[in-house]
């Protein structure tokens, strides 16, 4: 394993300490699998079987066929691995202690060109899969579906929203099937709530850090990629959007704080640190020395995009013990080592 991605997970260790225990001799679900937040847990639960003896099971599902991002995992005696699409077949899933929901199209290229999936994604197949472990684990089991923060991404973006903002909605917004599947996958949660299923929601802001694949057509794996292989580069538009990412590891931390021990229904998770998308390419530029052109917006990815979200994290600090985030330029340092290491020439 890339000597940035174990450190990376290390971090999650040392900061969740004996809370991780109950993970031990259980069987995980994690779908879409073949995804950063997927993917990275994944890799995370082997982690603590081969190191700490975790001894998981884990149940992974992904619409890959040979996903890249799981090769290394699909043949393990610990993981069972479906390669289905969710939105077409009936699941059966017996004797699951936890499921993490993180099937979904992120990339905005793959959540514009096909509406139907996405939204099915998030909504029928959620209630299905959440349904068939609730059933066969006797109702004990914990869940967490991973929403987005793009919930807010139509409201007010001069203020930090927190998670009983009322969220304002457009039909015909290019990016509705994306917003509007997740604030029903979101409602659909609370009706499951109701019936006594053990499931919270997670309002997920940008992830970065190890685990991104080649093929990833979200900005920073986009710039990324253009910076090892491209004499410049190039961004589609003025870069002046501002994002708060956050590092895959902090991200981990929440999640799994909220799926063993959450109170709330639903949860933001994101970073703290604020930064135009014109200076994290700056960042990537710098690292291997190549220039940044602006441009001008010219695709639907773009110009759809929100200039500004800014979440609260207010209700997980007041639930949970504090961290350290990793800061910006630490967790950059740690993913464009990997990412170098994974794909530089």
């Amino acid at each position: 394993m890339n000597k940035f991605l174990t450190e990376s997970m290390n971090k999650i260790i040392e900061v969740l300490g004996v809370t991780l225990d109950e993970f031990k001799n259980k069987t995980i679900l994690i779908t879409g699998a073949n995804g950063l937040i997927g993917g990275f847990l994944s890799d995370f639960f082997i982690h603590l079987n081969d190191n700490h003896d975790f001894n998981c099971q884990l149940v992974l599902t992904s619409l890959s066929g040979e996903p890249k991002r799981l090769q290394h995992l699909v043949y393990r005696t610990d993981v069972t691995y479906y390669s289905k699409d969710l939105t077409n077949d009936s699941w059966f899933f017996d004797e699951i202690d936890f499921c993490i929901y993180c099937a979904g199209y992120a990339q905005p290229n793959k959540f514009l060109a096909d509406s139907q999936k996405t939204y099915l994604l998030n909504v029928d197949s959620m209630v299905e899969v959440f349904s068939s472990v609730f059933f066969n684990k006797k109702r004990k089991a914990k869940m967490i579906y991973i929403s987005s923060s793009e919930v807010y991404a139509l409201n007010d973006t001069t203020k930090s929203h927190c998670e009983t903002d009322e969220l304002k909605l457009d039909l015909w917004h290019k990016r509705a099937p994306y917003i509007i599947g997740k604030v029903t996958g979101e409602y659909n949660i609370g009706l499951l709530r109701e019936k006594g299923y053990n499931v919270k929601s997670a309002r997920v802001s940008l992830c970065y850090g190890p685990g991104h694949v080649m093929e990833d057509t979200r900005v920073m794996s986009e710039l990324t990629l253009k910076g090892i292989e491209n004499e410049t580069i190039n961004l589609f538009d003025d870069g002046s959007a501002f994002r708060k990412y956050q590092h895959i590891s902090d991200c981990c931390i929440m999640l799994i704080n909220i799926l063993l021990k959450g109170k709330h229904e639903v949860y933001n998770v994101g970073g703290k640190e604020e930064i135009t998308i014109y200076d994290m390419a700056k960042i990537i530029g710098d690292r291997f020395g190549k220039e940044v052109v602006k441009g001008k917006v010219n695709n639907d990815v773009a110009s759809s995009a929100p200039k500004k979200v800014s979440i609260s994290l207010d209700r997980y600090e007041d639930e949970f013990d504090d961290f350290e985030f990793t800061k910006f330029d630490d967790g950059m340092e740690n993913y464009l080592n990997w990412y170098e290491g994974e794909y530089g020439k």
